[in-house]
């Protein structure tokens, strides 16, 4: 391509970035994406649209061994001193290390958590705040501080699975102040436990009650948005075969099932609660199985052993741990494997993971494209990248780049959760690049990357592209990408090229996957 046809692309693609900033309503900021964007337009320069940055399954780094797939698969992003950590275990060793997490000591990212005392408040007391605002800010911002810093990663990353599952947007109706107690009640505690225990502990969370409306269910007027949602998303699945007799009767099943509110101030707990009297006694046949009439609260309990313990649910839950964890496209064979497990162990949630990681060659399966909260974490995991504490009633710049990305946690307002598919992220690139221009060059409120501790002495630009290389890419960058990086740097980069040539990295086609 000639230098007037390089221009003429560059042009052509910072118009159509310019257009697309104005359309996400970048704002003020938009002058410093330019500057980013033109830098990288140049470096990419013979790349002559927006769409030939795409990456693609042909762009990604090959993985060289078994255990770089787990650390890939069981963490929130590779590092150094997590593929060490692997090596050393070996791949199977490794696995139950990650799969007995409450066994690793996590005492330095508790140290961390400390500051967000919101996660440990009674509902009641939470209740009792003016504004929800400080406690929003301090779950987002305390979640992407174990998600970067944990060391039981695996336990995180199904923490994200669930809350995902489970899915609840923080912004409806009482749920802004109530949302630490469902983290700490109803999903942390059994994220890595069963899944039966889990759906139940789901299930008589206000948080719940509130969000699919079942707060408002009564004998002889029943509201059907949980009865449905629990079974087309947090069990069955919706081609498991139930009619829509099925969702009515059990949300009669689930009738009385509400919360502990509107008593009047001081008598308040805004936890779950059972009311009998809000209760249908009535009988009521549920996938075939006959409830007797009169077992009040008992009703919705069997209902969640029989939805827990049922065949489709076991295939459900199975598949979808499998997209997240294997590959978009999962074998049905490995699908099939882990639900056997589910079944045999009462839906545990260690033993399926494990058959899910033992059962086929790890180097059949496929990589793939890591949703925008999973670039930014794994950047700052990679980088050695901090997070400060603060205190803000508004969004921080962080959460304002995942809002722009369109994946902020507990966000998603409809109840099935932020998508795993390919085709729902790989084609945007522009917050990604701003994500990375502004970690890099501390233009985020709070994050602290440190291009002297990350570069460890490095000098000239060979050896700082050597340095980003190892940080980012476990050495295995490809070459082109490698190239446009040691060409931007040159001979002799100041920190700020080099942290820009950082910037470039996390940018880079094959960076976007794992």
């Amino acid at each position: 391509m000639s230098g007037r046809s390089e221009s003429r692309g560059a042009e052509s693609e910072m118009n159509l970035l310019k257009q697309l900033a104005r359309r996400v309503g970048l704002g003020t900021e938009l002058r410093a994406a330019e500057d980013f964007v033109s830098r990288r337009a140049l470096l990419f320069g013979g790349l002559s649209s927006l769409a030939a940055l795409r990456p693609s399954r042909t762009q990604a780094a090959p993985r060289p061994d078994a255990t770089r797939f787990l650390v890939d698969r069981l963490t929130f992003g590779w590092t150094e001193q997590e593929q060490l950590l692997a090596d050393t275990l070996g791949y199977h060793g490794y696995l139950e290390y990650h799969l007995n997490s409450s066994a690793i000591d996590d005492s330095a990212t508790d140290a961390r958590i400390a500051p967000y005392f919101f996660l440990n408040y009674s509902a009641a007391t939470l209740k009792g705040f003016q504004t929800p605002s400080y406690i929003v800010h301090q779950c987002l911002e305390s979640t992407t501080v174990r998600s970067v810093f944990s060391k039981r990663q695996l336990f995180e990353k199904m923490v994200e699975f669930w809350t995902d599952h489970f899915s609840v947007d923080i912004n409806k109706s009482h749920i802004p102040w109530l949302f630490p107690v469902w983290l700490r009640q109803s999903i942390r505690p059994h994220a890595m436990g069963s899944f039966p225990q889990l759906l139940a502990a789901t299930a008589q969370s206000a948080v719940m009650m509130f969000y699919l409306d079942n707060e408002t269910s009564i004998g002889g007027n029943p509201n059907e948005n949980y009865a449905r949602e629990l079974m087309e998303l947090h069990s069955l699945g919706v081609d498991a075969g139930y009619t829509q007799q099925d969702v009515e009767e059990l949300a009669r099943i689930l009738t009385g099932w509400g919360v502990n509110w509107g008593a009047g101030s001081g008598q308040n707990t805004w936890e779950f609660q059972y009311f009998p009297t809000r209760h249908d006694n009535g009988p009521k046949p549920l996938l075939g199985v006959n409830f007797p009439a009169g077992p009040g609260f008992n009703d919705g309990l069997n209902a969640l052993t029989l939805l827990a313990n049922h065949p489709a649910t076991a295939q459900f839950i199975s598949t979808k741990l499998c997209q997240r964890f294997w590959s978009y496209d999962p074998p049905q064979a490995l699908i099939d494997a882990v639900a056997a497990t589910y079944m045999s162990t009462s839906g545990d949630i260690k033993s399926m993971l494990r058959t899910l990681f033992t059962t086929l060659d790890p180097s059949t399966a496929t990589q793939k494209h890591k949703r925008p909260y999973h670039l930014y974490v794994s950047a700052m995991r990679a980088t050695g990248t901090e997070i400060t504490p603060v205190q803000v009633t508004t969004g921080t710049e962080l959460q304002n780049r995942l809002l722009n990305a369109g994946h902020l946690p507990f966000h998603h307002g409809p109840p099935d959760g932020y998508p795993d598919r390919l085709e729902a992220w790989v084609g945007h690139m522009l917050p990604r690049w701003n994500f990375a221009a502004l970690m890099t060059t501390g233009g985020i409120t709070n994050v602290n990357f440190d291009i002297n501790a990350f570069l460890q002495g490095a000098v000239g630009g060979d050896a700082v592209a050597d340095r980003i290389d190892m940080a980012l890419f476990g050495g295995l960058m490809p070459a082109a990408e490698k190239n446009v990086i040691r060409n931007y740097l040159g001979a002799n980069p100041t920190p700020t090229v080099s942290a820009e040539a950082v910037a470039l990295a996390i940018s880079a086609p094959s960076y976007q996957w794992y």
